[in-house]
């Protein structure tokens, strides 16, 4: 059974609906500026995001750690 969720900028399949439509999630993920939560068994899910988003995430926890530092 397909399972998809929608909530403002998230989306969550689970993972045969991922796979079976891959292509077309990492493209909602891309031009959309979506978040695709790809739900398994056993809560080991895992979230796909832009590597812009990730860059962004990863600039920003730079930046906390360098303030941290600081202090």
């Amino acid at each position: 059974q397909a399972y998809r969720y929608r909530r403002d900028d998230m989306i969550a399949v689970n993972y045969s609906t991922a796979r079976r439509s891959f292509k077309d999630y990492c493209d909602k993920v891309v031009d959309n500026d979506e978040t695709v939560i790809v739900t398994r068994k056993k809560d080991k899910n895992v979230v796909i995001i832009s590597e812009e988003r990730y860059s962004e995430m990863e600039k920003a926890e730079r930046n906390a750690d360098g303030i941290d530092k600081l202090d």
